[in-house]
């Protein structure tokens, strides 16, 4: 079983090797409403909307996404739940007490072709409320930037509280879940091939 920082390290050369593919990296922050519930519950219910949201957005992005030919050209998301760290700037303080703090991060990395007719960023800001957040879904707010310099660190800081142990393992998806052929989502079953 590898430990923690080897899966950490194998997490930031998997973000690499997918620059190195001409993949397009971006950060996404989803807030959620009062959920209630242990943070385990609360973290389950995010990823599973988080997932959703995933479900809707690869439509799209690829037209058929789970035909054989377009596989490849579906995101990839690596998705954690976070908690809150002090920072300099200042966080809404709504932020910080709903659901304790707990909220959820994803590095989204995008093939270069894409049926979306605006960026990655834009697409979010115009379809935030018609596509996304529901009032039926506990997601609150999508927030993305695009990742400039750095992936691989972006990468670690999305994954922090895992890394120190506050927040579990379990607490990772990768997307998209190939249920059909029951692809691996978890990186020990990931870390020696490539996505």
């Amino acid at each position: 079983m590898p430990r923690q920082p080897e899966i950490e390290a194998a997490y930031e050369d998997w973000a690499e090797r997918l620059l190195a593919e001409s993949y397009v990296p971006y950060l996404l922050t989803f807030m959620f409403q009062p959920l209630g519930g242990s943070l385990s519950s609360m973290g389950e219910r995010m990823l599973d909307d988080i997932e959703r949201v995933y479900r809707i957005h690869v439509t799209r992005v690829v037209r058929k996404p789970n035909a054989p030919a377009h596989l490849d050209e579906r995101p990839i998301w690596l998705c954690s739940l976070d908690l809150p760290v002090f920072k300099h700037a200042k966080q809404s303080r709504l932020d910080v007490l709903i659901n304790d703090g707990l909220h959820a991060h994803a590095v989204g990395f995008y093939a270069p072709r894409s049926r979306l007719r605006e960026g990655v960023v834009e697409h979010f800001e115009h379809h935030h409320d018609d596509l996304y957040v529901r009032r039926e879904h506990p997601l609150m707010r999508i927030d993305v930037e695009p990742i400039t310099h750095r992936t691989g660190y972006v990468v670690g800081y999305v994954r922090k509280n895992i890394g120190r142990g506050l927040i579990s393992a379990d607490a990772t998806r990768v997307l998209p879940v190939d249920r059909r052929t029951a692809r691996a989502t978890s990186l020990s079953d990931r870390a020696s091939a490539p996505p």
